[in-house]
């Protein structure tokens, strides 16, 4: 079990993105909202998908048209705010995105950032271990998880996903930061499981700009 804390590292600079956005981005317009969080991001040290990788998860939401979202780690609300507001644009109000936090503090910026973005019906946020929270999924099909959380329980969580029969043909798993700062275990598992099929995205990640195959995306096969 992984030691948590009510305060991870970029704390601050979420309390501080959640300011700036609430300064200056238009209230219910998600893509000015997102636009704020990059631009705040581009001079603050933030743990969000970021414009690259989220484009590549953007792609496969337009391909997918996901009636059931969940991710898995929210942070400030950037990969919530951006993905399902595209959501809804495709799959149309029906839709719905559920968004796991571990942190209360965190969870509440989230529903902050959701609410100025204009997406409270489209967006419900759980707070608490994923693997506490879960069971709001059984009876639904998910059609897109979207995994970017504490690395050292990506493999029981996908686990949990497999086991919790939310899945269908199709469904597509999306998890980010498999190579740094890396989950070795869930790669091993899910690379060489029958259950799916994978693909990894390299992308230039970081300051740094190095390029590594850092953005899983993979589809169960059933």
């Amino acid at each position: 079990m992984p030691i948590y804390s009510n305060c991870y590292p970029g704390c601050s600079s979420s309390a501080n993105c959640l300011e700036y956005v609430k300064q200056n981005a238009e209230r219910g317009n998600p893509a000015s909202v997102i636009n704020c969080i990059d631009e705040f991001a581009s001079t603050n040290h933030m743990m969000n998908i970021g414009q690259v990788k989220g484009a590549v998860i953007d792609e496969e939401i337009r391909k997918k048209k996901p009636i059931v979202m969940a991710e898995l780690g929210a942070y400030t609300g950037y990969s919530a705010v951006r993905f399902a507001s595209l959501q809804r644009e495709v799959a149309g109000n029906e839709s719905h995105y559920y968004s796991f936090e571990y942190s209360p503090v965190f969870a509440a910026r989230v529903r902050e950032m959701v609410e100025i973005a204009g997406l409270t019906n489209q967006v419900t946020v759980y707070v608490g271990e994923f693997s506490e929270q879960y069971g709001v999924l059984r009876g639904k099909t998910v059609d897109l998880y979207f995994i970017d959380h504490e690395k050292t329980v990506y493999l029981s969580d996908l686990k949990l996903i497999i086991s919790s029969e939310t899945l269908a043909p199709g469904s597509i798993i999306a998890a980010d930061n498999v190579v740094r700062p890396g989950a070795p275990d869930y790669l091993e598992f899910i690379e060489n499981s029958p259950q799916f099929s994978t693909v990894r995205h390299t992308i230039k990640c970081g300051r740094d700009g190095k390029l590594l195959p850092d953005l899983s995306i993979a589809t169960f096969l059933g």
